[in-house]
């Protein structure tokens, strides 16, 4: 072995996923690390592009602590940086692509960074963010600059790998900003570490076994945390290009490249779900099916069950600030315990709290906090944010849960979206839950509507089975008569073609809310 494999290799046992990367290197250098479009690369190869990108950060004036920006779509580009930027002490920050330029303007100038990555489909959108920003990174097109050719080009000297410490920063990951600017999560390298290999572990990877699709766009947390597991654990990233979801193709990649393992948020389920009963799942290799990022109504998990026989089917719940973990449901309980999100993880605390930080009994409803290793340090640069976020020494989630007696949680509704009518609570995924049963209808968001009498009253909003034959307001309340108490009953409804939603599928209650005032 020589002195170089030597400082690799003590290098590659401290606690940090592109750490982890350089032991696979050493270990399994010719297992597949990365698949993009029939392009495979290698744990040599991509230790090499990693160790060579760093090297030219470096030359770029990028050193610890530095913030490096991505404006990319999925591809193995996004991955290369993320971790040169950690084996050099650098600070990654996703961006989403699918922002305004004034939205990625605000996060440039939240964390000035000193180099922008970007690509030639995105370079209109980087270039009127930059124009707006008050910050000035050097953008770099990573379809002019070839960061995974390695000929030629000059690796990161051992001596120079930064060894990090479980608290230094990793990531700043920004919130969807749903009520106002975002807020950049800060995940430091502990973070990051202790969720990667609870996903591992979860989702049954293991040095040179499992393969694990990356739909959603990899700046979301859940494909973010999902990459790195894979990564962390020694199995294959198979990267999907950024586009829009096509349960079609995304079933025929599935079958081609033997995934076993993928997350998705329910919506794209339900389609992939769809898709399997018109064409079949007959191929599929897929062991672990992980949905998260939204409720999943009971009638969905069914569904799952059904069309994803050889799967275990198992729930991730948290959040941005959660590293996108903390409560988890194991396959054998939900098999029983349809629509519980889990317990927390091993070494994940929580309690269910009423809004003066009392705990709340068993089936009543409250706000889940966390504390544990996958939960951030701090919002950059937002003092006032973090100390809201952290008041009473626990970080404070936004979601409103009930706990069973065996300790089981169950998601109620997300604090933003509670309705409150006449001096009640109403919870929009308790009623959203009832209608998915409604023969009548296909998806189903409820949302609030100010209203002078009440204060506020819940909305349906639908998206018909059948267009020539949508619901009634007079049928949907019908059907939800001996379903939920008539308090909680659409006062109104608005009939859709289809929902908008974000960059990974979830539906954006802030613009329904918008359409129904």
């Amino acid at each position: 072995m020589t002195s170089a494999d030597l400082a690799a290799l003590s290098f590659s046992r401290s606690a940090s996923v592109v750490a982890k990367i350089l032991r696979h290197a050493h270990e399994v250098p010719d297992e597949i690390a990365v698949s993009f479009r029939g392009r495979d690369t290698s744990w040599a190869v991509f230790a090499s592009q990693i160790r060579r990108t760093a090297q030219d950060l470096r030359e770029r004036g990028v050193g610890r602590g530095d913030r490096v920006a991505v404006l990319l779509t999925n591809r193995p580009e996004f991955l290369v940086l993320v971790q040169a930027a950690s084996a050099i002490g650098a600070i990654i920050v996703p961006i989403n692509f699918r922002l305004s330029s004034g939205e990625v303007a605000f996060i440039l100038d939240n964390v000035t960074p000193d180099l922008l990555f970007t690509e030639e489909s995105l370079a209109e959108l980087a270039a009127g963010a930059v124009a707006a920003a008050t910050a000035s990174p050097e953008v770099i097109d990573c379809d002019a600059v070839d960061l995974l050719e390695t000929a030629e080009r000059v690796e990161l000297a051992d001596a120079e790998l930064v060894s990090p410490a479980s608290g230094d920063d990793f990531a700043i990951m920004h919130t969807s900003g749903t009520t106002g600017n975002p807020k950049g999560a800060v995940l430091s390298h502990g973070n990051i570490f202790a969720c990667s290999a609870q996903v591992a572990n979860r989702w049954g990877i293991k040095s040179g076994q499992g393969v694990v699709m990356l739909a959603p766009p990899l700046f979301h947390i859940g494909a973010f945390l999902g990459c790195h597991g894979a990564l962390a654990g020694g199995g294959t990233a198979l990267v999907i290009p950024s586009a829009g979801f096509d349960p079609a193709e995304t079933l025929a990649t599935m079958k081609r490249f033997a995934v076993t393992a993928t997350f998705m948020v329910p919506q794209q389920w339900q389609l992939l779900c769809e898709e399997i009963e018109r064409s079949g799942g007959e191929g599929l290799a897929l062991t672990h099916a992980n949905w998260g990022g939204a409720p999943a109504s009971e009638k969905l998990l069914e569904r799952m069950k059904g069309a994803l026989p050889g799967a275990e089917v198992k729930a991730a719940f948290g959040q941005t600030e959660t590293t996108g973990y903390g409560v988890g449901l194991e396959f054998e309980d939900s098999l029983v315990r349809i629509g519980s999100v889990g317990k927390p993880t091993d070494d994940t605390a929580i309690r269910v709290v009423d809004p003066q930080m009392n705990d709340v009994g068993v089936d009543e409803v409250g706000e889940i906090v966390y504390r544990g290793p996958c939960v951030m340090d701090r919002y950059w640069n937002n003092e006032t944010a973090t100390a809201e976020a952290f008041h009473g020494g626990w970080f404070h989630s936004g979601d409103l849960v009930r706990r069973d007696a065996d300790g089981f949680i169950y998601v109620v509704d997300r604090l933003k979206d509670m309705i409150i009518s006449g001096g009640e609570n109403i919870y929009c995924a308790e009623i959203e839950n009832a209608l998915t049963w409604h023969p009548q209808i296909s998806e189903i968001s409820i949302v609030g509507r100010p209203d002078e009498t009440w204060g506020e009253v819940p909305i349906a909003c639908i998206v018909p089975k059948n267009p020539d034959d949508p619901p009634t307001l007079a049928s949907v309340r019908d059907y939800l008569t001996d379903r939920l108490a008539s308090y909680k009953h659409p006062k109104d409804i608005r009939i859709l073609d289809t929902f908008p939603r974000s960059g990974i599928g979830k539906i954006q209650k802030t613009v329904l809310r918008d359409r129904v005032q």
